[in-house]
């Protein structure tokens, strides 16, 4: 799997939501705890939460085709002090922009 898609995957954590736009896919779905998104409410989401201080992502699993790539992972990350800690997935796509995350799913841990 290559460095550069786990350092998106990390980065989308981190990233404010102009960085975020710019590597999400306008139809991205994400399935988070208690709500399912899509799109711009992802977005809009982003503009008011605040975003994750770090993360460590640990038993990564990959699979890639020519365009689409598959990440899944153990997340733990943090965010003013408080710990969450998660199993997630993610779906990137090659655009003609580059890489773009058009899924991701995280399941809490705990």
């Amino acid at each position: 799997m290559t460095d550069e898609l786990w350092a998106l995957e990390e980065g989308w954590w981190t990233m404010g939501a102009a960085e975020a736009r710019r590597r999400m896919h306008p139809s991205c779905v994400m399935v988070l705890a208690g709500s399912v998104l899509q799109g711009e409410a992802i977005l809009n989401g982003m503009d008011t939460a605040p975003r994750w201080d770090g993360v460590q992502m640990t038993d990564r699993h990959g699979v890639e085709t020519e365009d689409c790539v598959v990440l899944a992972y153990r997340a733990a990350a943090t965010r003013k002090g408080a710990a969450y800690a998660a199993l997630c997935s993610s779906t990137w796509v090659r655009q003609a922009e580059g890489w773009q995350l058009i899924q991701h799913q995280q399941t809490p841990e705990g």
